[in-house]
Parts: structure tokens; sequence; C-alpha cells
């Protein structure tokens, strides 16, 4: 079966226009400093500028998800190394190949994805020019055309990992806060049925697929 890929920063762009059309209040770059209580319960957020009332909050923080009181999620990070290439001609790549030292994604738009590497690194997202040197040279010995293609850019991205490698889904101890984090490496291709399965729980109806695996009161002292 062929390997299918999908493009984060395409899908984030258009789900911020879906977002926006919607008439969601969006504030980009704004950190959240704690979920507010009142009465023992959700009563909103206060961020670094301002406080919003919410009678339901999802922590969906990824890898500083762990980082927001009242709870302490034991989420992460888990840097992954990446660089990007734009291969001439553009169908010199048109699925997915991985091998044990690196893999290569191509995209509709003719860059090639290599990556990545997993570093235990805390929040450190710089890149290192030998690490991006060796991931292109891996790539070229899977794929010598690509040894003519342009190399576009090399970034790194936290990953949010979890003691036992799995997501941390589910509502928490406190009524009306909610947590979805931990996805690793699949948080993009995940993220439409952990919306569709969250959305289930804060409206109270029970969730299509088992979830209580990842249920955050594994963690509960």
């Amino acid at each position: 079966m062929q390997e299918r890929s999908v493009d984060p920063r395409a899908l984030g762009t258009a789900a911020l226009r879906t977002a926006r059309h919607r008439d969601v209040d969006i504030s980009s770059g704004t950190e959240v400093k704690d979920v507010l209580l009142s009465s023992e319960r959700v009563s909103g957020v206060r961020t670094e500028k301002t406080s919003y009332a919410a009678t339901a909050v999802v922590n969906c923080a990824g890898a500083w998800a762990g980082q927001i009181p009242p709870h302490r999620f034991p989420t992460r990070p888990v840097k992954g190394q990446m660089l990007s290439l734009v291969a001439a001609p553009r169908n010199v790549l048109r699925h997915v190949i991985r091998a044990p030292e690196v893999y290569l994604v191509p995209r509709s738009d003719g860059r090639i994805v290599i990556g990545s590497t997993l570093e235990e690194a805390g929040y450190d997202k710089r890149t290192d020019v030998d690490t991006i040197q060796r991931l292109h040279h891996a790539a070229i010995r899977m794929v010598p055309a690509l040894s003519e293609a342009r190399m576009l850019e090399g970034w790194a991205g936290l990953r949010p990992g979890t003691p036992d490698a799995l997501p941390i889904l589910g509502a928490t101890a406190i009524p009306g806060y909610f947590v979805a984090t931990g996805h690793f490496r699949d948080g993009i291709l995940l993220a439409p049925i952990t919306a569709h399965l969250m959305a289930q729980v804060i409206t109270g109806v029970k969730p299509e697929y088992d979830i209580s695996a990842f249920s955050p009161a594994r963690f509960a002292n």
C-alpha cells in the first residue's frame, strides 16, 4: 500500500483560514500563563495579555502542555531537525522513501522534505550544520539524483513525548478542563480524529473509540 503524507504548513494555513471563516477568535503568539478556576471548575484562561472566560478549556499545547498550571502533564520536547530540497525535474521522487538513517517525503509543490533526528535537547530549536549535512548526504546516497537539487531550508521542531509514548487525551480531574497532547511524531496526522473524539468527550457524548488507555489519570499521583 502506498504511503501518503500531509504538508503540516499547508494544513495549518487551511485550518486557520477555516477557523477565521467561522468567527473563531485566534490569538497567535500569546502565551497562556494558567487555567482559571472558579468553585473548583474551569472558568477560563489567563494569557500574558489578558484573560478569557470559558466553560471548557482544552490544553493542546504540545510539548509545552505540562508548563500550564494547575496540572503538570508529563510531556517533554523531542527535537527533530529536518531540511528541504527543490529538485529538478519535479518528479525525481514520487512517493515516500524510508531507511534507518533518513526518510524522504515529496511535496506537491516540488519540495522534498528530508528528516529527521530524535534528540533529547530540551526546548532548543536551533539547527546544527553538521546534522543537516549528515541528513543531506544520507538522502543523496539513497537517491543520487538529489545531488543536483538545491537546498531550500533547514529547521527543527519539538515533538511532545510522554513517558509511555502514548498520547494524553480526555477529561482531567477539574470539571471543564481537558487535555489533548503527547502525539509525538503523529500530531498532524492524528489531529482530525483527535478533534472529533475530544468534541465528543467535551459535549458528553460517548467517544466513538475507546480512549481510556490515553487518560491523563494514568499519571495522577
